[in-house]
């Protein structure tokens, strides 16, 4: 009898080891049908989205899209063919660059700066464009008006150095006066009406020095340097030239460098240099109100 219940006892023990055994292997089995369950929806849920991602990119809805999964599971064949002509595709396209949309961002930025940059230069060139145009005619503006002025005194200038006669200035292109330039034309006492470069050189002396006092008429500088400008001259241009400098003292310093006794005679001041002994210069001036 007590043969009996040890054998009993032990096969109970043993059933009941099988029993845990395969509820544990029950349990391990549930967990990973349970896993597979989630990975199956999470598989679904990334499935569904994909599928919205790829009918937004191809521009159909979401059940032409379905429309065609299931033309394409009745053709096994198309399908193949279709997945292996796309695989080729991708692989034509080489390595996927995973910065290429951090590049494109960046890209798109520099674009923005520089289309914003190029914006403000072709602004900026607009405005200095117009800011020339009318700097361009106030000078034109002033020029002619300046021209005109000159003009006149330089006539009057010419007949009082020359004793009468006529000159005048003439633009070459009086379209376009600030980039034109002047033609001078004289007419000495008994003289025919004559380019300037036809006159000898007293008359083209004289004829500069009438337009040069007549800007110093026009507008007065405090000084004016005039070196050996009466050597061509002979006396009576020299008495008249001297006599209209000395007319001009009023606004204006003249200061001449000359050998001429007749010029001399008009100043206030003269300096010279002297050399009582040999090699020995010395600076005299004389004051001739003295």
């Amino acid at each position: 009898m007590a043969e009996k219940t040890e054998i009993t006892t032990a096969r109970v023990a043993t059933l009941e080891k099988e029993v845990r055994e395969r509820r544990e292997a029950h349990e391990a089995q549930r967990d990973v049908l349970h896993a597979i369950e989630v990975e199956q929806t999470r598989a679904q849920a990334d499935w569904e989205r994909l599928r919205e991602h790829a009918a937004e990119e191809l521009g159909l809805a979401v059940e032409e899209l379905l429309q065609t999964e299931a033309d394409l599971e009745d053709q096994p064949e198309a399908l193949r063919e279709t997945v292996e002509v796309l695989r080729a595709k991708i692989e034509r396209l080489g390595p996927v660059n995973l910065l290429a949309l951090r590049e494109l961002d960046e890209l798109e930025e520099r674009s923005t700066f520089l289309t914003a940059q190029r914006k403000d230069l072709v602004e900026a060139l607009r405005a200095l464009d117009t800011t020339i145009r009318e700097i361009d005619a106030t000078c034109t503006e002033r020029f002619v008006d300046t021209f005109q002025q000159v003009n006149a005194v330089f006539t009057e200038t010419f007949s009082n150095l020359f004793g009468g006669g006529t000159a005048r200035l003439d633009l070459v292109d009086e379209d376009d006066p600030l980039e034109s330039g002047i033609d001078i034309t004289a007419q000495p006492p008994g003289k025919k009406n004559q380019s300037v470069q036809l006159l000898s050189g007293g008359e083209k002396a004289l004829t500069a020095l009438s337009l040069l006092l007549a800007l110093f008429r026009i507008k007065p500088s405090p000084f004016c340097i005039l070196d050996e400008v009466d050597a061509p001259l002979d006396d009576a241009n020299v008495e008249r030239l001297a006599g209209l400098v000395q007319a001009m003292t009023e606004h204006t310093q003249f200061v001449l460098v000359t050998h001429n006794r007749r010029t001399m005679a008009r100043a206030d001041i003269l300096y010279g240099v002297t050399m009582e002994e040999p090699g020995v210069s010395k600076v005299v001036s004389v004051r001739m109100e003295d």
